[in-house]
């Protein structure tokens, strides 16, 4: 997967971007190596099989927990942009007191997130949590430094980043049906962060020639997001834990704005 066209950030200038948006992941450890220069991939990779799933799963599980936050949470849903003067999102109000299309923009990718972790859990993937932290700010503003949009886009950002590597390091390791259930799962994260910059009026949406590639395996991935983990390596204070919301929880909320399965591995 590398190219000339590599994304060439520095560790520091993307450390810079993130603590911009609030989400103190710098702390993680977004480790952007030389490596990223023009060149073949090296054969070897420091992640397995079981460790790129598992460290997948945990991501779905972790947006999951977002989407479903922020669906469920009458400070964010009450702004004009989503649900406005009706926090459900199944009766979302109408402009200019509510956008019905951003909550189902809401609703489908909390459903996609729920099948991408349904499928890599049939592909043999496990996980150990249960819940999720995020910075303080984040389900008290929509838009702004540490809203939900501003996590947004740093969340998928990276998960986009992670799949990127992925692939790749599928390939290596020789498992080519993987790396499509990869590169499938990242073309949908890809449409998230346009879907946030859409609702967040930030024109164009679609403001990318390339995703970027910002790590070297998804091992990197998987530290940078540990503070959504543990609760601990913010730049300010975290939430409290936050449960993985349950099928009888997310289902009712999603409502009949699901998305579209296509049976690979399910």
């Amino acid at each position: 997967m590398d190219s000339a066209f590599r994304d060439r950030a520095s560790r520091a200038s993307f450390i810079r971007k993130v603590a911009a948006a609030g989400a103190g992941l710098g702390v993680g450890g977004f480790a952007v190596s030389s490596a990223r220069a023009a060149g073949p991939r090296a054969a070897a990779t420091p992640d397995t099989v079981q460790s790129i799933i598992n460290t997948a799963l945990v991501a779905e599980q972790l947006a999951t927990t977002f989407y479903y936050t922020a669906l469920t949470t009458p400070a964010i849903m009450s702004y004009s942009a989503l649900g406005g003067s009706s926090t459900d999102p199944n009766n979302p109000g109408m402009p200019p007191n509510g956008n019905p299309g951003n909550v189902r923009y809401f609703q489908a990718a909390l459903d996609s997130e729920i099948k991408h972790a349904a499928t890599l859990s049939k592909a043999g993937a496990v996980s150990p949590a249960t819940q999720f932290f995020f910075p303080q700010t984040t389900f008290t503003t929509l838009t702004g430094t540490g809203g939900v949009l501003a996590i947004l886009d740093t969340l998928e950002t990276a998960f986009i980043a992670a799949y990127l590597v992925g692939i790749s390091s599928f390939v290596t390791l020789g498992h080519s049906d993987l790396a499509e259930l990869a590169a499938e799962i990242m073309g949908v994260e890809s449409e998230h962060r346009a879907m946030g910059r859409v609702i967040g009026n930030s024109n164009p949406a679609n403001n990318l020639t390339l995703e970027k590639a910002l790590f070297t395996a998804v091992s990197q991935a998987g530290t940078a997001l540990a503070p959504f983990l543990s609760g601990q390596g913010f730049s300010g204070e975290a939430t409290a834990a936050i449960p993985l919301p349950t099928s009888d929880k997310t289902t009712p909320v999603i409502g009949t704005f699901s998305t579209r399965l296509v049976t690979m591995f399910l």
